[in-house]
């Protein structure tokens, strides 16, 4: 398409290429899937046992990055990485704690027996600034408890329908 052109005329072409794209037209998502959220972590060991051990997550996939200086982790339940995933990524040559901004949440998790899953939680230790209860706006019961760093995780226990 370019080749052989001046660089004026091929860059005429590109614009013009460019101009004619409609940015109105609905975006098409029926190929689109949530993948990942990634969290910053400080002790990938920690993390892995609290996502793990505590809230039943399994490994998917583990990479040290040594070039980059990093380790990567994605951790989910079940649906592999074809299922929504979480990505926890230690910063190697990081030895201070992140700063959380204010555009991030939380991660929410579905889960049953929230009441003793919340009390096996507390006995670990782990912070809980809600305890389990009811939505105001709904049947289901949802908790939320804070990671190693911090981050917040809201549980939630739909009510049957």
């Amino acid at each position: 398409m370019l080749k052989g052109k001046s660089i004026p005329a091929a860059l005429t072409e590109i614009y013009a290429a460019k101009a004619a794209i409609d940015l109105s037209a609905a975006v098409k998502d029926d190929g689109f899937r949530l993948l990942h959220a990634m969290l910053r972590v400080t002790d990938m060991d920690r993390s892995l046992d609290f996502y793990t051990r505590l809230l039943g997550m399994q490994v998917l996939e583990m990479r040290e990055h040594k070039k980059n200086q990093f380790t990567q982790a994605y951790l989910g339940y079940g649906a592999g990485l074809n299922g929504m995933a979480l990505e926890l990524v230690f910063n190697w040559s990081d030895d201070e704690p992140y700063e959380r901004g204010t555009a991030f949440g939380h991660i929410a998790i579905a889960v049953t027996g929230i009441t003793a899953l919340c009390d096996r939680l507390a006995a670990e230790g782990v912070a809980m600034p809600r305890p389990p209860r009811s939505q105001r706006h709904g049947e289901n019961i949802v908790a939320f408890v804070e990671d190693p760093d911090g981050n917040r995780i809201e549980l939630v226990q739909f009510s049957k329908p």
